[in-house]
């Protein structure tokens, strides 16, 4: 029997009753813990909340849906208190999202740096967002196993995000045709003029650049076939090859994968979208192990080896 890939997410809001203050989002099977404050109801949030954790400061969106953003982090002086201090240190938000573990153990200052540089890239990679960030948080010093983890707590972000008005879609449509964000290519360099959108009739270009070869593949060996074999189980986190893209994409228990905080059927799709011209998902994606980064590729190459060799064995 199929299973149905889940189409939308639980999610519970608890208002307070003078419906001007803090409200707090509590996601079903889940230990994140979700408040969204407005900047002249910071003052209301209990000390539950001076804890250590994650924090998006928000401005307005404009008349085409861009918005800007701050991305911080809480350790040692937790939310609440931190907070209080941007609301002299910085005065463009007029919201805050605050993500903290929503359990007696709390996020550690490594936990908290990972998360807080993941939602930077996220709203850096979205085009729909101006980051106040002088630079790219990070902190790499966790495991694969914790980073698993923490990358449950991304979908109810953004789903907070989209519920608050504030989307991270990269292509927004204008007259019903789809616009790309074409500001910087590959290469860094200018491609629109200011304030002249470019405006394409179908998805983005998939032309190989002059010198590169297309690395396409032919194999009957599908992503659903490496996650039924155990090569790649679900929730296995795909990074990109090269260090200069830093996104990265999680493999569904179909063979999907979710990318950008949407479903996405192929591995090339999303790895083209990262890259900026035709490549192939099996090459781009790599799968990180003890023993090193593997692509894609190679543990298709291995599933097939296994199935010649099964095949060219000798009934017992």
């Amino acid at each position: 029997m199929q299973v149905q890939e889940p189409t939308t997410a639980h999610l519970s809001v608890s208002l307070p009753l003078t419906l001007d203050g803090p409200f707090e989002i509590t996601v079903e099977h889940s230990v994140v813990g979700i408040v969204v404050t407005e900047r002249a109801t910071l003052t209301r949030l209990g000390p539950e909340w001076d804890v250590p954790g994650v924090y998006l400061l928000l401005d307005r969106p404009d008349l085409v849906g861009r918005w800007g953003a701050y991305v911080g982090k809480a350790a040692s002086r937790g939310l609440r208190s931190r907070l209080r201090e941007h609301l002299k240190a910085r005065d463009h938000w007029y919201r805050a999202i605050l993500i903290r573990r929503d359990s007696k153990k709390t996020l550690n200052s490594a936990e908290a740096g990972w998360l807080e540089g993941h939602l930077y890239d996220l709203l850096h990679a979205s085009g729909q967002v101006h980051l106040h960030n002088g630079n790219r948080p990070q902190d790499d010093s966790i495991s694969l196993e914790e980073k698993l983890s923490l990358h449950t707590y991304i979908p109810p972000v953004l789903h907070t995000l989209h519920i608050l008005g504030h989307r991270l879609t990269a292509t927004p449509t204008v007259a019903g045709r789809r616009v790309f964000d074409l500001r910087k290519s590959r290469r860094g360099k200018t491609t629109r003029e200011a304030g002249r959108p470019v405006v394409a009739t179908s998805s983005p270009s998939t032309t190989t650049p002059k010198g590169k070869k297309s690395t396409k593949t032919k194999s009957d060996i599908k992503l659903i076939d490496l996650v039924r074999e155990g090569l790649v189980p679900p929730g296995t986190v795909l990074v990109p090859k090269s260090r200069a893209h830093t996104d990265t994409a999680v493999v569904n228990p179909d063979g999907s994968l979710q990318f950008r905080g949407t479903r996405r059927e192929a591995v090339s799709n999303p790895a083209q979208e990262l890259a900026g011209y035709e490549v192939n998902g099996w090459t781009f994606w790599r799968v990180e192990t003890p023993q090193g980064k593997v692509s894609l590729d190679a543990l298709r190459k291995r599933l097939q080896q296994q199935r010649a060799a099964s095949a060219s064995s000798p009934p017992q």
